[in-house]
Formats: C-alpha cells, structure tokens, sequence
C-alpha cells in the first residue's frame, strides 16, 4: 500500500468520525441546528469528494511521465552530444515501487553503464538532475551538470 492509498484511508476516517456524527445530530435536532448540521455535512462532503477527484489517476500518471520523457531526451542530445544513453521510469503500478517518485526519469549511459542519474521536469518544463548513484562505491560521475 503506497501512500496516496494511506492518506486516502486516513480520510475516510476522518470522514466516517466527523461527517457521519454531524448528519445523525441533524436528524435528532430540530429546526436551525438541523439546518446547520445537515449544510455543514453536506460541505465537508462536497471538500471530500472534490479531493478524491482532484487525485490523477494511472492515465494521468503516464501521460505526464511521457511528456517528462519527451522533454528529457532532447536535453540529454543538446548537454551530452554523441553519447548514448537509454532512458527508464519507475513501474509506479507495482507494488515495490509505489514509494518511488513517479515522475523521475533514470538515465544509464552507455560509456558509463554502472551509474544512474535521475532527472525530472519542474512545473516550468526546465529538466533538472535530482539524483544519481551508482552500483559500486569507487564511481567518478561523468556526466554530472556543470
């Protein structure tokens, strides 16, 4: 279980010790405070739902992961010409990776096969290093940003 899925379980139970109690005091009272109580559910129902549809979805996900890919591979030809990389991203729909951020592009080039540099796009579309590693401990990164 990832931890989207957590917060999500997290507010329904928020929703099931707070909404619920406030609709049965409306129905046992009368008059304004029924008004209330009822109008007062009724809203933090309509917050509730329109966070649980705000979420992106799996299509969501992919569509975004490819416009990173896209934006990273002509990045990549203008920073290192003529080197050879290949690109990967995470399985987010495993269950071993839902901790991963999705939205991160792993490179491994080909003259420097152990190390992994990550990258990622901010909301500008600028792609940025955010991570690199390595299968040994004695690696010189070639291919760090200047």
């Amino acid at each position: 279980m990832g931890s989207h899925e957590i917060i999500e379980w997290i507010l329904y139970g928020i929703f099931g010790l707070i909404v619920l109690p406030i609709v049965v005091f409306g129905f046992v009272k009368t008059g304004k405070k029924r008004m209330l109580a009822l109008m007062t559910a009724g809203v933090l129902c309509l917050m509730f739902g329109s966070f649980l549809m705000s979420q992106p979805d799996d299509e969501d996900i992919k569509a975004q992961i490819q416009e990173n890919v896209a934006a990273v591979k002509p990045y990549l030809a203008k920073e290192f010409p003529g080197e050879k990389w290949t690109i990967s991203t995470v399985p987010f729909q495993k269950d071993e990776y839902q901790h991963v951020n999705p939205y991160f592009i792993t490179v491994v080039f080909q003259n420097e096969p152990d190390a992994a540099y990550e990258y990622n796009v901010n909301r500008n579309g600028r792609v940025e290093l955010v991570g690199f590693s390595s299968k040994s401990d004695y690696h010189e990164f070639n291919h760090l940003e200047k």
